[in-house]
């Protein structure tokens, strides 16, 4: 069974629809005893890192969340749920997540960027995802498709090879990381029509 971390809200809701609309059976996690029973996982966007953050640490998750993910168990982390995956976030000031992915999540800085002024943050809207390498989430998904994204900062893994995908807005940035079972994506699959419903398909198949 695939196992949804409840965060009880709009995004674990639109979610939920969306695995329904797939076909793809789920449980909600809120404690260590429904991780414990889960086969898959998947993160969801909270809309807030701190937020998230807080939902694991208040929830007694952080430790069996660590093992799991340490022991291999595959994962789809989203959004948020991406950045909780890496060492340190700078999002909302500064603040320490799971490590379980060496990196850091930062702001976007346009810098010098000649066509700066053309790009802005949030980063919200449709925007198109490269392959990196190959990658079992994207099987049947056409090369360079939208994606809907929403999201004021990024992923940088310290490992370029866990970069799986990747996407340009004013910088390019890494769209989707892979760490052998554990994948997360800065998009939104819920919100991405066909190409996120296939994806969240992909998954459930692994």
């Amino acid at each position: 069974m695939i196992g949804v971390l409840n965060m009880a809200g709009a995004q674990t809701t639109a979610l939920q629809a969306a695995l329904a609309k797939a076909d793809i059976q789920f449980q909600l996690v809120d404690a260590p005893a429904d991780l414990d029973n889960t086969r898959k996982l998947i993160i969801p966007d909270a809309g807030s890192f701190t937020r998230l953050v807080a939902a694991v640490r208040d929830r007694g998750l952080v430790g069996p969340l660590i093992r799991r993910l340490e022991d291999g168990l595959a994962t789809l982390a989203i959004g948020a749920g991406l950045h909780l995956l890496f060492d340190v976030s700078y999002e909302e000031h500064q603040h320490v997540g799971l490590g379980v992915v060496h990196g850091k999540v930062t702001h976007f800085n346009f810098g010098q960027h000649p066509a700066a002024r053309h790009f802005s943050a949030p980063h919200q809207g449709w925007n198109q995802v490269h392959a990196a390498l190959d990658n079992p989430l994207l099987q049947g998904i056409e090369e360079g498709s939208y994606f809907y994204f929403d999201h004021a900062a990024h992923a940088e893994p310290l490992d370029v090879r866990h970069i799986a995908a990747r996407t340009n807005h004013g910088v390019d940035f890494a769209s989707m990381v892979r760490r052998d079972a554990l994948f997360g994506v800065e998009f939104l699959p819920e919100k991405s029509d066909q190409a996120g419903i296939q994806l969240l398909a992909n998954f459930a198949r692994l």
